[in-house]
């Protein structure tokens, strides 16, 4: 529903007078309760409820199959939740490898990608310790990287299944892409599928409300394309982080949104997005990533 994220106080005055002619209150809205016009049948609603309803968000289709569109949102809101963790999880065990190999190897290798360098540099060096680090990071980073793809595409499909809209069809084909990206056989090609997911992700929010969420899409866009040019470095490790922040903390939004948890933050609750968002991040962080050894 399109003023699903708003209190009763915070919705416009047509979005307010269109809830109250299908027997919203105040109470029932910001405890994200029902009317009674909801049990009601779209054909059974006057001009005037249906109106009110198209304002909402609503057409007749989702009206009459309200219980299964509910769900299938709020399906589709725990994919979008699940992903962004996967992500969050996935850009801090890229910062902290980064950081981590800094410290422990030449700078010149470490971005170097080829196994047999790294085998070689080991052996001269008496650091097999380090390659044992690299394969976990990269066992665990391919573990999170498909979780997350396949968390977005999930969604995406599911999305298309509510409403087979332009927007929802292009937030299939961003979840595609990445999952194409997952499976790529090299890193250049996989650069260039996640430069198209991410920019697909971009295009099925124009018509979204959430700047944060546009922000994230719109940074991830230009993280592309340093990536495609060959730069790396902890400062795109950075930024990567706080584009999948974005992401976090709009998903949070959309769940207390969608899945009645509304009265539990902000005004009606003892606890804000803010509180929770900052305690799922401490959570996030001290969940062990690689074994770290020195070399």
């Amino acid at each position: 529903m399109k003023y699903n994220d708003y209190y009763w106080d915070e919705l416009p005055m047509e979005a307010k007078s269109a809830a109250t002619n299908l027997g919203y209150t105040q109470e029932l809205w910001d405890s994200n309760q029902e009317s009674s016009c909801c049990k009601e049948e779209w054909d059974e609603l006057n001009k005037v409820q249906q109106d009110a309803a198209k304002l909402l968000g609503y057409n007749q289709k989702m009206w009459d199959n309200m219980t299964m569109y509910r769900l299938n949102l709020r399906f589709s809101v725990l994919c979008f939740l699940l992903g962004s963790i996967f992500y969050f999880k996935l850009s801090f065990l890229d910062l902290v490898w980064m950081k981590y190999v800094r410290d422990h190897v030449p700078e010149s290798l470490a971005d170097e990608e080829d196994d047999e360098i790294w085998s070689q540099w080991a052996a001269e060096h008496n650091a097999a310790d380090m390659l044992e680090v690299r394969d976990d990071y990269y066992e665990q980073y391919g573990l999170f990287h498909m979780l997350g793809v396949t968390a977005f595409a999930v969604m995406g499909f599911s999305e298309v299944c509510r409403e087979c809209s332009r927007a929802n069809l292009i937030l299939l084909a961003a979840g595609l892409a990445g999952m194409a990206g997952a499976f790529s056989s090299t890193d250049q090609i996989a650069a260039y599928w996640s430069c198209a997911s991410v920019h697909f992700f971009l295009m099925s929010c124009y018509n979204l409300d959430s700047k944060l969420f546009k922000a994230g899409c719109i940074l991830e866009c230009m993280l592309s394309y340093f990536l495609l040019a060959g730069y790396t470095g902890l400062w795109i490790a950075y930024a990567d982080m706080i584009a999948s922040l974005l992401w976090l903390y709009c998903a949070l939004q959309e769940v207390s949104a969608v899945c009645e948890f509304r009265s539990s933050f902000g005004k009606n609750g003892s606890s804000t997005h803010l509180e929770i968002f900052i305690e799922m991040m401490y959570s996030l962080i001290n969940v062990p990533t690689f074994k770290m050894k020195r070399a």
